[in-house]
């Protein structure tokens, strides 16, 4: 099972398309040109970015398999996008708030159930648990990466409560742009169309901002 780079970056890349795509369709969300225009001005820089860095990066040849994943992934993005805005515009419409901390503690619920039952089908749970307890250094950083994990959900789904997940899956493809400008720039830099990817994504993150500003 595996993926080549490009496929890998241009499915990252991609992940807003998917999401406005289920907003659209399944949370009656309505998109103006500008909109996107944003998106896909975002989509693209970060993807060039993405190829700009990963340029001297070896990898194979993409899988079946490995495209039936990452193609699922995507597909439940949009799915779950469009029933998150599905459910904020009927609580709107029964005067309810959607609460950030609701939709965190289900959405991990649901996941452990489903987390718990593969491992105990594949016989990992024993194995897992074991070698946690053989090597607490190891139990103590997954802890820590627990933790971590935990409070970069709070932020999400406080943006996903308060905003909706368009707009958080551009943040997110943002913090992706600047992680990969941060370690190329520490590294051997930019070549030409990965600096006018940043460029081209920079119009679509600002455009993105004051739109929003403009509609609240």
């Amino acid at each position: 099972v595996g993926l080549s780079f490009s496929v890998a970056t241009m499915a990252k890349s991609a992940k807003m398309v998917p999401v406005m795509i289920g907003s659209l369709l399944l949370g009656s969300k309505t998109f103006s040109s500008a909109q996107i225009g944003q998106a896909a001005a975002i989509v693209l820089g970060t993807g060039l970015v993405s190829f700009a860095e990963g340029r001297n990066k070896k990898s194979g040849a993409s899988t079946k398999l490995g495209i039936f994943f990452i193609m699922s992934s995507l597909f439940c993005d949009g799915i779950v996008s469009g029933l998150q805005q599905r459910l904020k515009e009927r609580c709107k419409a029964e005067k309810t708030k959607v609460r950030s901390y609701d939709l965190m503690f289900w959405t991990n619920l649901y996941m452990a159930v489903a987390s718990l039952l593969f491992a105990v089908a594949r016989s990992e749970m024993r194995e897992g648990t074991r070698f946690c307890l053989k090597n607490p250094l190891l139990a103590q950083k997954i802890l820590k990466f627990a933790l971590c994990g935990a409070l970069g959900q709070a932020c999400i789904f406080f943006t996903i409560a308060n905003f909706d997940s368009v707009v958080c899956s551009a943040l997110t493809s943002t913090r992706k742009l600047l992680s990969v400008m941060i370690s190329v720039l520490e590294g051997e830099g930019l070549p030409f169309f990965g600096w006018v990817g940043v460029v081209v994504a920079s119009i679509g993150i600002t455009g993105e901002i004051g739109s929003d500003r403009h509609r609240r």
